[in-house]
C-alpha cells in the first residue's frame, strides 16, 4: 500500500511538472486507497477513522481559502486533502512544513530562472538575478537544516545565563529568523516586479512531502498503537 502511495505520488509530480495540473483520476485513486490502507492497517472506527476524516475535512476548508485567494490550484487542494485521508496529524504536520519550505525554495528557483530567461540587459535584472539566486541558496541551506533537525541554541542558552552568555545566544537564535525575513521580504518585492505571472508546480512540493514521510517513516511511527499489528 506505501509502496503504491509513493508511485502515486511519483506520477503527480511527473504530470505537474509537464502539464502543471494533477488529474482528478490521479487524486481519486490516492483517496480510495486510503479505506484500504485503514483496513489492512487495523485502523479503529474510533478515534482512528475518524480523526483522519476530520483532518481531511479542515485540510480541504482550509486549502480552499487558499483556492479563492488564487494560492493554490485545485489539483494541490485535492492532493493534500487525499493525503490527510493517509497520514495521522503527527506526521502530517511534519509534511506540511516539508511542503511550506520545498515550495519555498521552488518558488525562488523559478523565479530566479524567470529572471534570466527575460533577456533584459542592465544593472537592475542583473541584480534581481544574483539577489534571486542568493535568496535560493540560502533558502535550500535553511530548508536543509529544518528538515535534518538541528536544535537551536536557545535551549542551552538557559543553562548558561549564569556564565553571561545569554544576550550572545539569544542572538544566535534569533539570527536565522531575521535571515529568513530579509531573504523572504527581498525575493517577493523582486518578484512582485515581474510582468509574466510565475507557475510554481507546487504539486510536486506537496509529493515531495509525502515522499519525504513515506521515505523516514514516520507515517508507520505515527500510526496508533496496535495498528499495523
Amino acid at each position: 500500500m506505501l509502496a503504491g502511495l509513493a508511485i502515486a505520488l511519483l506520477v503527480a509530480i511527473a504530470t505537474d511538472l509537464r502539464s502543471r495540473t494533477i488529474g482528478n483520476w490521479l487524486n481519486t485513486a490516492i483517496a480510495a486507497g486510503a479505506p484500504l490502507f485503514w483496513w489492512v492497517s487495523e485502523l479503529a472506527l474510533w478515534p482512528g477513522v475518524a480523526i483522519q476524516l476530520g483532518l481531511a475535512a479542515l485540510t480541504f476548508a482550509i486549502c480552499c481559502l487558499f483556492f479563492a485567494m488564487r494560492q493554490m490550484g485545485g489539483g494541490d487542494v485535492k492532493l493534500l486533502t487525499a493525503l490527510a485521508l493517509w497520514i495521522p496529524p503527527a506526521a502530517f504536520l511534519d509534511l506540511l512544513v516539508i511542503t511550506v519550505m520545498t515550495g519555498w525554495v521552488l518558488t525562488l528557483a523559478m523565479g530566479a530562472w524567470q529572471v534570466a530567461r527575460s533577456g533584459n540587459s542592465g544593472p537592475v535584472p542583473r541584480r534581481d538575478l544574483g539577489v534571486l539566486i542568493g535568496c535560493t541558496l540560502i533558502a535550500a541551506a535553511f530548508a536543509s537544516a529544518m528538515l535534518g533537525g538541528p536544535s537551536l541554541p536557545l535551549p542551552s542558552a538557559v543553562g548558561e545565563a549564569a556564565s553571561g552568555q545569554l544576550p550572545l545566544m539569544l542572538a544566535l537564535a534569533l539570527l536565522p529568523i531575521v535571515l529568513l525575513l530579509v531573504v523572504t521580504l527581498a525575493s517577493l518585492r523582486i518578484l512582485r516586479r515581474q510582468k509574466e505571472q510565475l507557475r510554481v508546480p507546487y504539486g510536486l512540493a506537496i509529493a515531495t512531502g509525502g515522499i519525504w514521510i513515506l521515505a523516514t517513516g514516520d507515517l508507520v511511527s505515527a500510526m496508533p498503537a496496535g495498528a499495523l499489528g
